[in-house]
Order: structure tokens, then C-alpha cells, then sequence
């Protein structure tokens, strides 16, 4: 990849201090061959006036963009990303949330680190995204993409879920709980980890398979080959349907008879990290691996 000529800003325009961490890059970008822009993944009209050294863009208007700078949370990047995937463009992200997992632009070095990429300084890496579909009876139907991951989970009901799991059409178990993650490798350290699944390298072609608080101890995480296609069945007549999630937001439902088929997605997305970025450095710093607190 060359220089970048065109970038986007990705942010929530309601966070104020997103917002603060563009304008200082911004203001101090000396590269005046370069145009930017700004989208808000949320909101259609971001309450943000422009100025003379950026515009506002809207996606069916970033042909020829060359980098997306998600700034905020993992969910800000989860949105953008979806963003970077439909349009193919490379995308890297500066954290202005908590944890963090997906940004690892530290705000206090974004505007060298943002100057570096920006020249074609930067590490590459491709990473995986499940696609789903709905199948009701001979149709079958797209309801999207996730990069971290899809969870399907009682709605409405203090009950269990049944679901039956299907590996390249091979009838594997029923899970009895709260319900069931699919995960990506990126995903391993989302809802996946706090349930009790591995964390997994992203450049691992995988796919993580977690029920959520089941019924019984034999039921565990597996991970699969990135290859496989998996079907999840509802199989509790007495549950009226159960949410569909990807990636945090509900994005449909899920009813009896009906199947979630789940593979994964014909293309990869392209992340940008800062030249030597490590991805067990990032784990040790948000997971504080070898720190001892005990004495503090």
C-alpha cells in the first residue's frame, strides 16, 4: 500500500472527546496533498460543524478512500469495520474506550503513529468474518456479517433454550442454557472469553463454538476449521423464537423451524497496526498478564 491520499475518520459524534482526539490529528497533519473526511457509523447528520480542512462523506460516497481511522471503543471499530469490509478499504483504530481490544492506537502516540501509516509505515493484517443466514423452509436469506461474533439467547423468557448444533450437515449435540456463541478468532476475547471459551490468535482460521451458562458440565467450547459450515436449530417448541445478535446488535430472531446457517465470509478485512505491533503485548497489556497487585 502506498501513501494514503484519502482517509475517514470514523466516529460516535456524541463523544466529545472522540472528537477531540481527530481534531488535534487533524490540526497537525503537515501532509497538504491529503483529504479528509468524516463519518459517523451511527448517525446519518452528525451535530458537528464542518470546517475547511475536513468534509463529511457518507459511505455510497467513499470510493477512492485509501484508509478508515475508527476512533473510539471496540464498538465504534465493530461498526466501522463492517464499514472497511462491504468497501475494501483498510482500516486501523485509536482507542478512546476501555479495554480496547480492537484499537490499539494508545490516543497519546495517535497523531506520530497515524503520520506513520498514513506514509505506508504500518504492519498488515487480514482477518476473518462470518457471514449468516436464516433459512425458512426452501429460503435461504443473508441477515449479515460479524466480526467478533453471532450469539443467539433466550428473549423474553426466564426458561432454557434448546439448540441443536449441525457440522457440515452432522447432527454434533443439544445445548441446554441461555444460549450459544459463535465466535471468531477475533471475537475470542469479546462475550466468548467471559464464558469461559480459549482465546484464540487472530490469524488462526477457527471458528469458537460456546454455550452460554449450560445446562450440563459436559457441555464445552470446541473450535472448528474456518471451513466448516455450522447450522443451529431451535428446538423448543414452547419458546416462541429466541434474539439473533451480531456483534452486539440484535439483528433478528429466530424461530421454530427455522435454521441459522453460519460459514465464513467470502472476503477478508484489512487491519493496519503500527509497525512491530505485537499481538501478545496487546493481550498482556489489556489482560495485565505477569503483573502481581498482591503487594500494592
Amino acid at each position: 500500500m502506498d501513501e494514503c491520499k484519502k482517509i475517514v475518520f470514523s466516529f460516535n459524534s456524541s463523544d466529545e472527546k472522540s472528537f477531540a482526539v481527530i481534531q488535534q490529528i487533524i490540526d497537525n497533519l503537515d501532509n497538504t496533498n491529503l483529504e479528509i473526511f468524516l463519518i459517523d457509523p451511527k448517525t446519518p447528520n452528525p451535530p458537528i460543524a464542518e470546517s475547511n480542512k475536513y468534509e463529511f462523506i457518507s459511505p455510497n460516497q467513499m470510493t477512492g478512500i485509501d484508509l478508515i481511522i475508527s476512533v473510539g471503543g471496540d464498538g465504534t471499530m465493530l461498526k466501522s469495520t463492517k464499514l472497511a469490509y462491504e468497501l475494501e478499504i483498510p482500516i486501523t483504530g485509536i482507542n478512546r474506550g476501555r479495554l480496547g481490544f480492537l484499537t490499539d492506537i494508545n490516543p497519546n502516540q495517535a497523531l506520530s503513529v497515524i503520520k506513520d501509516i498514513i506514509s505506508g509505515q504500518f504492519d498488515i493484517e487480514n482477518r476473518m468474518l462470518i457471514e449468516v443466514f436464516v433459512r425458512d423452509n426452501n429460503s435461504l436469506n443473508s441477515i449479515g456479517y460479524a466480526f467478533n461474533d453471532i450469539v443467539i439467547s433466550r428473549k423474553e423468557t426466564g426458561r432454557m433454550i434448546n439448540i441443536e448444533t449441525l457440522i457440515d450437515n452432522k447432527p454434533i449435540n443439544t445445548h441446554e442454557g441461555d444460549g450459544f456463541i459463535i465466535s471468531t478468532p477475533t471475537g475470542s476475547t469479546a462475550y466468548s472469553l467471559s464464558c469461559g471459551g480459549p482465546i484464540m490468535k487472530p490469524d488462526v482460521e477457527a471458528f469458537l463454538l460456546v454455550p452460554i451458562a449450560p445446562h450440563t458440565l459436559n457441555d464445552r467450547p470446541m473450535v472448528l476449521p474456518s471451513s466448516s459450515e455450522i447450522i443451529l436449530r431451535l428446538n423448543d417448541k414452547k419458546t416462541d423464537m429466541v434474539g439473533i445478535d451480531l456483534d452486539g446488535d440484535t439483528i433478528s430472531d429466530l424461530k421454530p423451524g427455522q435454521e441459522l446457517l453460519v460459514k465464513k465470509a467470502g472476503k477478508t478485512v484489512s487491519l493496519l497496526h503500527p509497525e512491530n505491533y505485537d499481538y501478545f503485548d496487546n493481550l498482556k497489556s489489556k489482560l495485565l498478564w505477569g503483573v502481581d497487585n498482591r503487594n500494592d
